[in-house]
């Protein structure tokens, strides 16, 4: 057979036999994306559970809490449990967290814009060694407890305990490396001509930060704004040691107090629980895709 005779008519069953293993190539990584999707559905719907079982025993009166067999659905829902929360002053306890919540949220992205940019627009001594220090504490950050005796000691000498500047102070002290380092992620993506276009113009750095780079890591901001909302929201030694006082007392401590001498009240634990979840589903709810794209954005660099 002559070569202008095969170029006329190829081969089809090469051509088969080409295809098939590109359908398995993409057949294979949907097959096990449906996997792994699924495996995290039930991971999902196990993490739920809990949150489920206690919504529903927050809503059961004393005797349908103690029934054997027990019961999940056949019950009469009843609001005492949360009326008895009510009833403790639980709501105060909420709204001085809300205050300690947002003052430190304030006070960590007033901070971390500015030590951000100077990390990584400045050139100074020990920047990288500053840098790598600052990044060093973020898991004592988030093992708050290792520091709890130091900072015990610190805060009474310095007659700062028990009052409603003590939490903000601490939480401050310790969400802000990773403020920091989330801020500095987001930071170079930004081109460095940015910044030389702004001083051309004039601009001072104060300006180029409050104008240029603000703007542009809003994302960043928000999604350190958010973890640092939700980490004092969940903070529990430090305000269960640092507070006396009832009224300025967290509210992780304040459900703690539930948990009588004699037993476990579980029908006003479970109530002030999901009281105390609310805001931090509402938050995820509604600000999930600004933590998504704030996390990622110092990830491609151009």
């Amino acid at each position: 057979m002559s070569a202008a005779t095969s170029a006329a008519h190829p081969r089809p069953v090469s051509a088969q036999h080409a295809a098939v293993p590109a359908r398995s190539r993409i057949a294979l990584p949907s097959a096990l994306g449906l996997v792994i999707a699924g495996l995290f559905t039930v991971l999902a719907g196990l993490n739920l559970l809990p949150l489920f079982w206690g919504v529903l025993t927050s809503l059961k009166s004393q005797p349908d809490l103690f029934r054997t067999p027990p019961v999940l659905f056949d019950f009469v829902p009843t609001a005492e449990n949360y009326q008895r929360v009510v009833d403790s002053g639980f709501l105060g306890n909420m709204r001085i967290s809300v205050f300690y919540s947002v003052l430190t949220v304030a006070s960590v992205l007033i901070l971390a814009l500015p030590a951000a940019y100077a990390f990584d627009r400045f050139d100074f001594p020990l920047r990288r060694a500053l840098f790598m220090l600052v990044v060093a504490s973020i898991p004592l950050s988030l093992g708050a407890a290792a520091l709890l005796i130091p900072n015990y000691l610190y805060f009474t000498r310095l007659g700062l305990t028990n009052s409603v500047f003590t939490l903000p102070l601490i939480y401050t002290a310790y969400q802000l490396p990773m403020a920091i380092w989330i801020v500095k992620g987001s930071l170079e993506s930004i081109p460095r001509e940015l910044d030389e276009a702004a001083i051309i113009d004039g601009a001072t750095h104060f300006q180029i930060l409050t104008r240029v780079m603000l703007p542009l890591t809003r994302p960043a901001l928000g999604a350190a704004g958010v973890l640092t909302f939700v980490s004092c929201w969940n903070e529990f030694v430090a305000g269960s040691v640092m507070i006396d006082t009832p009224e300025l007392r967290p509210i992780q401590p304040a459900i703690y107090n539930f948990i009588g001498y004699f037993g476990r009240e579980w029908g006003p634990l479970t109530a002030s629980a999901t009281l105390a979840i609310l805001p931090i589903l509402v938050a995820f709810a509604l600000l999930s895709r600004l933590i998504v794209s704030g996390l990622t954005k110092g990830s491609v660099k151009g």
